[in-house]
């Protein structure tokens, strides 16, 4: 599953929420197609902004996280597991593709090929810190890189300006009290330029 783009996030989301069907996350959103979360998940269309608050407030998630993928997982904490678990699935998107990787990356994990595609699929199962530090080993990353969320290759992310990218992670980086002292900054700023 590749969950640092918004579909890959979405169906993270659904699943972690304990949905496990399309169905089950459209019965809390009313008046939807089940074509249109459909698409969504699929990558054919993107969310408006309405429809990602009501996808993230569906799904218990934080809407920075499922549209930005920064910031914390659920809104009232850091989801270390669901961080863990989305880095996995970004950093071995396509190993069962190439025998030789996925041969290297079992050794390497010390796993089997079916416990390492259990935890692919499944936000659920918990990554010790000991496989945690493994694949980061493995990836030749640092300590605590897993731990960590990222999202120097979602495509929607990188469209925006590098200092819009850099507000928005401030932003979602901030504890919630602290981000309306931040926006009410912004404003303030924004009144006091002049007009052009």
């Amino acid at each position: 599953m590749q969950s640092t783009n918004i579909p890959g996030r979405i169906k993270l989301a659904r699943k972690m929420a304990g949905l496990p069907t399309q169905a089950s996350l459209l019965a809390r959103i009313p008046g939807w197609k089940p074509s249109r979360l459909g698409n969504y998940e699929a990558g054919i269309s993107t969310p408006s902004a309405d429809d990602m608050l009501l996808i993230a407030e569906a799904a218990g998630v934080s809407a920075c996280w499922l549209m930005f993928g920064q910031g914390p997982i659920r809104p009232q904490e850091r989801d270390l597991q669901a961080v863990r678990h989305q880095n996995l699935a970004h950093a071995l998107d396509g190993v069962d593709a190439d025998q030789e990787r996925l041969a290297d990356t079992v050794k390497h994990l010390r796993l089997s090929r079916k416990r390492l595609r259990e935890h692919l699929d499944n936000p659920f199962l918990p990554i010790s810190d000991e496989l945690a530090r493994r694949v980061e080993r493995l990836l030749g990353a640092s300590p605590g890189w897993l731990d960590e969320q990222h999202v120097e290759r979602d495509p929607l992310f990188l469209s925006f300006p590098g200092e819009m990218r850099e507000l928005m992670m401030i932003y979602s980086e901030l504890p919630a009290a602290q981000r309306s002292v931040l926006m009410a900054t912004v404003r303030a700023l924004r009144d006091a330029l002049p007009r052009v």
